[in-house]
């Protein structure tokens, strides 16, 4: 299977990093705006940089990762469509609402097979969890609360701090991943928000704090706090899950554990993350795609859940905006 990779930064080298370690994968080629980076990536790993994704295309490839900037998408994406090729997009799939529309056309051709990197779905933890709900040991999830607290690197690319550029801050960046976990986790989908924010940081032109009421369809309510600190603070990932028999306390990269009146389970994931590494999910998520594609299966993570997450992202905006409660089409 021959594929190719639009973008070498940060989270272009993840992939390249997890795709690498799965055998009879071919990287055709790359495309990367910046010649200095373009160049050493070249050199280092012996693959090809190719000016323009037209160039790219012609070598016929099965399928393209694509970690472009937020504003650089769209015309990628269709452009790799209309060729035939299937597509694993980082997250998010588009800005707004507006590039949405643009896309839409091209991403109802069914004989395509895309996927977007929601990426810590794949985290051991993260499915573990899954299994215990389903498992029905908390019973009918109540309540979920939320938080996630990052240190914003200043070697972080400076684009995600423009709104026209980025689409927005610490909701696009970090906590649409938080969004995303819930709704795995919830088995519902997000029928309304309430959002508010105070930034920490007002030299930047998005938010880098986020309170959101998410409502889902299935009556579960969830709190999501997020921050994207300008300095040093204690780093926290962590979900607290009420059932009506029991809960979970999940600590990404962390631990699990499960509590009812009879069960006190607790697992740890320190050592699972020493043994591989921190970002092993995303080698999980490699492995996961291309065994979809093989099989010509619908991915874990499909096309329609990156399109969901683009409404709400949209809906949590006009929230702060509008200080009112705003629903989901």
């Amino acid at each position: 299977m021959r594929y190719a990779i639009l973008g070498i930064g940060q989270v272009g080298l993840r992939h390249f990093e997890a795709f690498s370690k799965i055998k009879k994968l071919k990287l055709v080629g790359f495309v990367e705006k910046n010649l200095e980076r373009a160049s050493s990536f070249e050199k280092q790993f012996k693959i090809k940089q190719y000016k323009n994704l037209k160039d790219l295309l012609v070598s016929k490839i099965d399928f393209i990762i694509i970690c472009l900037p937020h504003n650089q998408r769209v015309s990628p994406i269709n452009e790799c469509i209309n060729q035939g090729v299937n597509i694993l997009i980082e997250k998010p799939l588009v800005m707004n609402i507006k590039e949405l529309h643009k896309l839409m056309p091209s991403l109802r051709k069914r004989n395509l097979i895309h996927s977007i990197s929601f990426v810590h779905r794949y985290r051991e933890e993260v499915l573990k969890t899954n299994n215990i709900i389903e498992q029905g040991k908390i019973g009918n999830i109540k309540f979920i609360s939320e938080t996630m607290i990052s240190y914003k690197n200043p070697a972080l690319p400076k684009w995600i701090n423009q709104k026209s550029l980025s689409g927005g801050g610490v909701l696009m960046y970090n906590a649409v991943h938080s969004i995303d976990k819930l709704i795995f986790l919830s088995k519902s989908k997000i029928v309304s928000v309430f959002a508010k924010n105070n930034n920490i940081d007002n030299n930047i032109g998005v938010e880098d704090t986020i309170t959101i009421i998410l409502m889902f369809k299935n009556d579960i309510v969830a709190n999501l706090i997020a921050v994207f600190a300008p300095y040093k603070t204690n780093a926290r990932w962590e979900t607290k899950i009420f059932g009506s028999k029991g809960s979970i306390d999940l600590k990404i990269r962390e631990s699990l554990s499960l509590k009812t009146n009879r069960i006190n389970k607790h697992y740890d994931y320190v050592d699972y993350y020493k043994k591989f590494g921190p970002n092993y999910n995303f080698y999980l998520q490699a492995k996961s795609y291309v065994q979809s594609l093989s099989a010509k299966k619908k991915p874990f993570v499909s096309i329609e859940e990156g399109i969901d997450s683009v409404k709400i992202v949209d809906a949590i905006y006009k929230s702060i905006k509008s200080k009112k409660t705003v629903n989901i089409k």
